[in-house]
């Protein structure tokens, strides 16, 4: 009988461990595919950052396309404000010869009032005369 116990424990002991094997492989499989299920989460959560980078690259790229435009803008601008500023200065020049020419006139107005001035009094000193000699 000796034997029968020890075989029965042996039994029972190899049964046990064989729950035991059954259970860490139930957690094992149960972890495996939790573990897969997380890298296959992980790989698309991946994907879509990619994908965001991705987008914002292109987004970059169109911000990038639309400086250079506004640069081409700006500088064609610059130009033009150049031509606008030379434009201006030559009507400055020009307002400025008109500004002495009408210098000239006011002083020849003036010149020819203070002739007519004199004339007026010669006229009016040949007026007393013709009167006096009357």
């Amino acid at each position: 009988m000796y034997f029968e116990e020890r075989l029965a424990k042996l039994e029972s002991i190899t049964n046990q461990h064989g729950k035991q094997i059954e259970m860490v492989a139930d957690g094992l499989a149960t972890l495996t595919s939790r573990v897969d299920r997380g890298f296959v989460e992980m790989r698309e959560q991946f994907q879509k950052v990619d994908q965001r980078f991705e987008q914002i690259d292109q987004r970059f790229e169109q911000i990038d396309r639309r400086f250079e435009r506004l640069e081409e803008r700006v500088d064609t601008l610059e130009v033009k404000v150049d031509r606008i500023e030379l434009k201006l200065a030559e009507h400055d020049e020009r307002f400025d010869r008109i500004d002495q020419r009408f210098e000239q006139v006011y002083e020849n107005f003036k010149q020819v009032n203070q002739q007519i001035l004199e004339v007026h009094g010669v006229l009016r000193e040949l007026v007393t005369l013709v009167k006096n000699k009357q």
